[in-house]
Order: structure tokens, then C-alpha cells, then sequence
């Protein structure tokens, strides 16, 4: 076999394993987090605009999919067919040193949204009233909670450019830690399933 004829064959034989070699794809990291205002902003509906798929289109989110699919039995029971969820990394006052890591959702129908909501297990520093308050969201107390350790509070909150929204602050801190639930509420039916307690 001549030179020029075994190089060509050696090319077809590395091209062959090559081709057929396990495809290793190296993982997608987003290092990057959202402040807490810009956030929650995100995920407000603008003036002259209805609810849609897109909010909470911020960069720092990890959506697990691009569209709507079936929620879990859960939302579904609440009348919430579909839904969208991710994870983002959330940081206060734009203190990129302190960053605690929040699920993120989006449930209604087919056609829109009818709420969203953010949660954390972690002890993130943030107690999201006053965090609202000192990043220019306006916030109008509906109804407190009788105990400081767990409840829901109920806020109307608005922002200039944006339609208001109820929003409910659920949290609960023991000895098996810390939990805080944010839902943002877009239509009057689902506001008025809300309760203080």
C-alpha cells in the first residue's frame, strides 16, 4: 500500500471513532443573580398590558423550559393548569456578596399566567416588605398576621409603568429553619382565594 493511499485510510479511521466517540457536552453555568427589586419588577405586568408567559423574563433566571407545560398536581387542583418554573440567585441592594438561591414560577391557564411566585428555604437576609419599600415599590398593607414567627401578609404593590398586584408574603422560621413564599397575584378571582392568617 502505497503512503498517499494509507494516510487517506488513517484519516477515515480517526474520522470514523471521531464520529463515533461519546459526546461530552460541558454544563451551562449562569453565575449571575438578580437584585430583588429588579426581580420582583420583572415579574409585574406593565401598564396597558396583560399578564403573559414573559414575565419574569430576567436574565439571571434558569427557566426548565421556554413555555408553559402541565404543572404539577398541586397547582392543578388549585385551578392552575399550566406553568413555567426555574431557579435565580437573588441579591439585595445590589450586595453581589450576599446571595441565597430562590425557585421561581409562573401558573395559570394555557392563554396567560394568573400568579407567580418566588421561594426560598434559605435564611437570605431579606425581609421583602422593607426590601419592596427601599427599592421604590409602593406597598399597601390589606392584612397582617397575628404572630411574628409564621403568616401570610397581604399587600397591594405597585410600581410607576406597572399594573398593581396583590401580593402575598408567606413565611415560617423555627428551629427547622426558614421559609419564605412571595406570590404575586393578577386577577381579582385569584386574589380573592387569599387569606391573613
Amino acid at each position: 500500500m502505497n503512503s498517499k493511499l494509507f494516510a487517506i485510510c488513517s484519516q477515515c479511521v480517526a474520522i470514523f471513532i471521531c464520529a463515533n466517540a461519546p459526546t461530552i457536552v460541558a454544563a451551562q453555568t449562569n453565575s449571575a443573580a438578580a437584585d430583588f427589586g429588579e426581580l420582583v419588577k420583572s415579574l409585574l405586568v406593565p401598564e396597558g398590558a396583560e399578564p403573559s408567559w414573559n414575565l419574569g423574563a430576567h436574565p439571571a433566571v434558569r427557566w426548565k423550559s421556554p413555555a408553559p407545560v402541565p404543572a404539577e398536581a398541586y397547582l392543578v387542583n388549585d385551578g392552575l393548569p399550566m406553568s413555567r418554573t426555574g431557579v435565580v440567585h437573588i441579591t439585595h441592594s445590589r450586595d453581589t456578596s450576599q446571595r441565597s438561591q430562590w425557585g421561581i414560577t409562573l401558573a395559570g391557564s394555557r392563554a396567560s399566567p394568573m400568579e407567580s411566585s418566588l421561594g426560598t428555604d434559605d435564611d437570605s437576609g431579606i425581609w421583602p416588605p422593607d426590601a419592596l419599600e427601599a427599592a421604590g415599590f409602593k406597598l399597601k398593607e390589606l392584612c397582617k398576621p397575628e404572630f411574628a414567627s409564621s403568616g401570610t401578609a397581604l399587600y397591594e404593590i405597585s410600581a410607576a409603568g406597572y399594573r398593581p398586584a396583590v401580593l402575598a408574603h408567606e413565611w415560617s422560621s423555627g428551629s427547622a429553619g426558614t421559609s419564605r413564599v412571595l406570590t404575586l397575584v393578577y386577577t381579582k378571582q385569584r386574589a380573592a382565594k387569599l387569606k391573613c392568617w
